[in-house]
């Protein structure tokens, strides 16, 4: 993938999981990028300008934006689904809040680049037909900011709903299951499963991949999109597993977790045409080949 003349890209939870992949990935491609996060990396990616600071402090990042003549915004920080439960007012505080001032250094700026991260939690679903947890709340609550954001200020943005994402890194959050589960084969541990049942399993790699092809466009309006549709199983999950580590010791779980609404990534795909999938399978053998080789 290669985007020569997109940034500078700032590029916020860039300490995160998908915040060092997609850094690293821009820097591949020959962008200048920034990282901003709350405390410095203590393994920086290469190649990447590491920023301090808080996303609530507006007149700080937007200073630190300006300095590093930022063209573009990645912003992916955010509090996740266990702790915008434990501390409800302080998620909304970083996830919505956060989310605006993060859209008004763009507007400043005069930013035409904005990606950012919504969730599958986001959409509706029963017993009331709205989000069914805080985090999901307040990412629809962003995903309608941003369209406001462009009828008032003309700043567009594209937001992409990922459900599942894994890979060699993602290990804290409710769904790090997956990539846990992997680890603990290659390292010939046990690892008992939290939950089952169906959802979309989305390989870090992918998700960087569309996340880099839709920083590449100037959009026109404010577009929200699932990512990927196609979902599989917890049962497929530990069946890719033990295609490449036919020892491991993975065990089901009877805590069904709630299936994804029906998802529809046609926005997406309009947007930024068809880009080549990562099979759950692959994926799982990319991340069990990852933490083989750690363990060596």
């Amino acid at each position: 993938m290669k985007t020569p003349g997109i940034g500078p890209v700032l590029v916020t939870g860039g300490n995160g999981f998908l915040g060092r992949a997609i850094s690293g990935r821009m820097v591949d491609a020959g962008e200048t990028v920034v990282s901003l996060d709350l405390a410095p990396t203590i393994d920086p990616v290469s190649g990447v300008i590491s920023e301090t600071g808080n996303i609530l402090d507006i007149e700080a990042i937007h200073a630190m934006a300006k300095r590093h003549g930022v063209r573009a915004i990645v912003h992916l920080a955010a509090m996740v689904i266990p702790a915008c439960r434990a501390d409800p007012a302080k998620g909304a505080e970083v996830n919505v809040i956060g989310h605006i001032n993060m859209l008004e250094v763009a507007r400043r700026l005069g930013v035409r680049r904005f990606v950012y991260t919504s969730s599958v939690a986001a959409k509706p679903r029963e017993p009331f037909n709205t989000p069914v947890n805080l985090y999901g709340a307040y990412k629809r609550c962003c995903e309608d900011i941003s369209r406001i954001w462009y009828l008032d200020h003309q700043t567009p943005s594209i937001g992409i709903r990922p459900n599942v994402v894994y890979g060699p890194g993602r290990e804290i959050g409710e769904t790090a299951a997956i990539t846990l589960a992997v680890k603990a084969a290659a390292q010939g541990a046990s690892f008992q499963m939290p939950f089952a049942g169906a959802m979309c399993f989305q390989y870090v790699d992918e998700v960087v991949d569309v996340m880099g092809r839709c920083l590449a466009l100037e959009p026109d309006s404010a577009y929200v999109s699932d990512l990927t549709t196609g979902t599989q199983t917890i049962d497929d999950v530990i069946a890719a597993i033990k295609k490449v580590s036919p020892e491991a010791k993975i065990t089901p779980s009877e805590q069904i977790r709630p299936a994804p609404p029906q998802l529809d990534n046609a926005v997406l795909r309009t947007l930024i045409g068809e880009w080549p999938s990562v099979s759950l399978e692959e994926g799982v053998r990319r991340t069990h080949a990852h933490y083989v080789r750690s363990r060596d």
